[in-house]
């Protein structure tokens, strides 16, 4: 009986070190940084990308999720939010969109832009929630410039 207590307490201290690290790693992982040199993954155009989200999300998960895509669409908003901009891309649907949060370098060409401006933006899927999230995106191109 002694060795099983010894063995149980062994492993559970293996485990609890390995849960620990595992956490530790986690929440000191530093996010993607996306610049205009990244390279891209995947390009879509913005109604392509929420109707892959509409029909099958897990498919669309698989193809975009953590990765860095481009996309182009049309500005139906632009908000600023806790020193942040998010500029809402159009989707078929009047309720449907693509948020995506800007990177913080990326104010001076965010405040260029207005509603109905066709543009390019570079970022990471998260997935969706009622809406396409894209993480730290620039401006790739404006085409009115």
């Amino acid at each position: 009986m002694p060795y099983k207590k010894r063995y149980f307490l062994i492993l559970l201290v293996m485990m609890t070190t390995g849960l620990i690290s595992l956490i530790w790693l986690e929440y000191h992982r530093t996010p993607k940084k996306v610049t205009l040199t990244t390279e891209t993954e995947i390009r879509v155009q913005a109604k392509d990308l929420l109707a892959s989200f509409l029909t099958d999300e897990a498919s669309a998960n698989k193809k975009y999720v953590e990765r860095i895509i481009e996309v182009q669409g049309i500005v139906k908003e632009i908000t600023f939010f806790n020193n942040r901009y998010t500029v809402l891309l159009q989707g078929d649907g009047e309720y449907v969109c693509i948020m995506c949060d800007m990177e913080d370098d990326q104010q001076s060409q965010v405040e260029k832009l207005s509603v109905g401006d066709p543009i390019i933006l570079k970022g990471i899927c998260k997935g969706f929630l009622m809406d396409a999230i894209l993480l730290n995106c620039v401006l790739v191109n404006q085409a009115n410039e």
